[in-house]
């Protein structure tokens, strides 16, 4: 450990939705190193080394390595691949063979180690029918047993489905439930395995980022935290409106889409028309049924969000804004989107499922 009053924290996935709004959140009060395999983290006063969680020493030299072990005060694990329907190879590789090797080095440096992790690896209750866990939320799952086995000082963060910030619904980068959205607010998604009373906790990228920063503030360790928004998630019908009072806004037309039971679409719309859809437009869809799952819950997620936050910060959220916020930066993106998952545009395309709808 370094010994200075400024503490060293080491940080993977600097460049992610969640790491880059940390990094954003830390700076001012913390020395972070982020480690980086491809992407650039521009923000002043970082330092950065390039390396690959996945290779033993991080992809570090042995020199490099050393040297960090000995200057590093605490680790915050963010490297992940969350993409839903990553294959399952390389989701094992990143989420859990690159977890082994962080934990390696957080035992080298003799540190504290904050493991960020889904909420989703909780025990979730779901609504009746929804698809089987994904690679991700498995690996994610034994990820976590791993941490908790291997006698470190550990806290795990759980976050939900991180959505953009708070104040101004920016998301530096499309995940899968704003390809989801965007899916449904072009009309490609007209039919959505979901009962409009499932509940979909989502978590603004900032709001999760101060919940981490309060507990290294507070220097926690130990405990999990639920970064969701628990009893106060949303349900799909709240998030249909909202979707709705945006398109309106945008002066565009859109057709709401319906809700179905997630056991019924499985059996009737998906080995209908899923088939005679081009490979492009049949994965996007892929991937946004496999997030309903997600969007499902029967039960609110737990959250540690009161134990992180100040009263104030709390009183001043507002979960369905936060989510308006979110909608209205992504309703100018839809066509970028469908050029970026080549689907063609709205006057081209008018496949059997829309027509259906």
């Amino acid at each position: 450990m370094s010994g200075q009053t400024r503490l060293t924290v080491f940080l993977t996935g600097g460049a992610g939705v969640l790491g880059d709004t940390l990094i954003d959140q830390l700076a001012e009060r913390y020395h972070l190193v982020c480690l980086t395999r491809r992407s650039s983290i521009r923000h002043p006063g970082v330092e950065t080394l390039r390396g690959d969680i996945c290779q033993p020493h991080m992809g570090l030299s042995h020199a490099d390595y050393l040297a960090l072990t000995k200057r590093v005060d605490w680790v915050i694990h963010c490297a992940a691949i969350t993409r839903l329907d990553g294959h399952a190879e390389a989701v094992f590789s990143v989420n859990y063979q690159g977890t082994e090797q962080v934990l390696q080095f957080v035992r080298d440096a003799d540190v504290p180690l904050y493991h960020i992790s889904t909420a989703f690896t909780h025990p979730c209750d779901y609504h009746p029918g929804v698809m089987p866990s994904t690679p991700y939320e498995v690996v994610k799952r034994q990820a976590e047993t791993l941490v908790r086995e291997a006698g470190v000082p550990v806290s795990i963060f759980r976050p939900s489905i991180i959505i953009g910030d708070s104040h101004s619904g920016h998301m530096p980068m499309l995940q899968g439930f704003h390809l989801t959205m965007g899916l449904m607010m072009s009309g490609y998604l007209p039919i959505i395995p979901c009962p409009e009373g499932g509940r979909v906790d989502v978590i603004a990228r900032d709001v999760a980022a101060a919940g981490i920063a309060s507990a290294l503030d507070q220097r926690l360790i130990g405990d999990d935290y639920f970064l969701t928004n628990g009893p106060q998630a949303l349900d799909i019908r709240t998030l249909l409106d909202l979707m709705c009072e945006q398109m309106q806004d945008q002066s565009t037309p859109f057709q709401r889409p319906r809700c179905m039971n997630p056991d019924i679409y499985e059996r009737l719309v998906r080995p209908v028309f899923l088939p005679a859809l081009e490979e492009n437009i049949r994965a996007a869809l892929g991937r946004a049924t496999q997030l309903c799952r997600y969007a499902s819950l029967l039960q609110p997620l737990p959250s540690s969000l009161e134990q992180l936050l100040p009263a104030q910060r709390l009183a001043q959220r507002s979960p369905r804004q936060e989510l308006a916020l979110t909608l209205a930066c992504l309703a100018p993106k839809l066509s970028a989107m469908q050029r970026m998952l080549k689907i063609p545009a709205a006057g081209e395309r008018r496949g059997e499922l829309a027509m259906e709808a």
